[in-house]
């Protein structure tokens, strides 16, 4: 009798083990594919956004978006589309105003667009802005190569570099978000300083250095002009 009622509980133990492995076979199988379904999902997405991302920006060159205050504030922006709520700043700057403008007028055409393609923009504001400043950066860095060249000798001192820089770039963009971005960018790769270059200090430095240098620069200007005198 006791022989064969353990025999019994043997046997359900056996069945209830092979039925929990089941189980857990199952649920590994299902995490698994739920696993691979968001992997494939997300690669989805950055399949998306990274073309169109590349495609909508050969269309439109925002660098005013560079600034930090005001990619800070589109962001918000994508926040509240999101959310359904409404984001502006009553104080803006010129560039904000411009962000304000952009978003309204060009951004959210170009997020519905991609959005219909598959893409999600909510819960994924922040990296929808990442991927746009990246490429942004880096086509306003290729396009002011090409405009520019290599107009900073390897060997210049800080002072050299700022002093050829505002002689190269156009005077009315010298302080501009893209221009700026782009010089730190290119003495970063120079090398020129044992620091890292970023706009705000870039933006700083330039300023004082043009206040402390006016006059000398107004004669050089002035010098070049007469040489070209014949």
């Amino acid at each position: 009798m006791f022989a064969g009622l353990k025999t019994r509980i043997e046997e359900k133990r056996a069945l209830w083990s092979k039925e929990t492995q089941e189980r857990i076979e199952r649920f590994a199988a299902f995490e698994r594919r739920r696993s691979l379904e968001d992997m494939e999902r997300e690669q989805s997405q950055h399949f998306i956004l990274n073309q169109e991302v590349g495609k909508y920006l050969k269309t439109v060159n925002p660098t005013f978006l560079i600034k930090p205050e005001v990619n800070r504030a589109l962001l918000n922006m994508l926040y509240a589309r999101s959310e359904g709520t409404f984001s502006i700043n009553m104080s803006m700057t010129k560039e904000m105003r411009k962000a304000y403008s952009f978003y309204h007028n060009e951004l959210k055409v170009f997020i519905e667009l991609i959005e219909r393609k598959g893409f999600r923009m909510e819960g994924q504001e922040k990296f929808f802005m990442e991927n746009f400043l990246t490429k942004l950066r880096e086509n306003n860095f290729r396009y002011l190569t090409e405009v520019y060249g290599d107009f900073v000798p390897a060997e210049a001192s800080i002072t050299e570099a700022f002093e050829l820089y505002l002689e190269t770039v156009d005077f009315e963009n010298k302080y501009e978000s893209g221009h700026l971005d782009y010089f730190a960018t290119y003495l970063n790769q120079k090398g020129i300083a044992d620091f890292t270059w970023t706009k705000g200090r870039m933006k700083r430095k330039l300023k004082q250095f043009e206040k402390a240098t006016k006059q000398e620069f107004k004669l050089k200007q002035l010098e070049r002009r007469l040489q070209k005198i014949s």
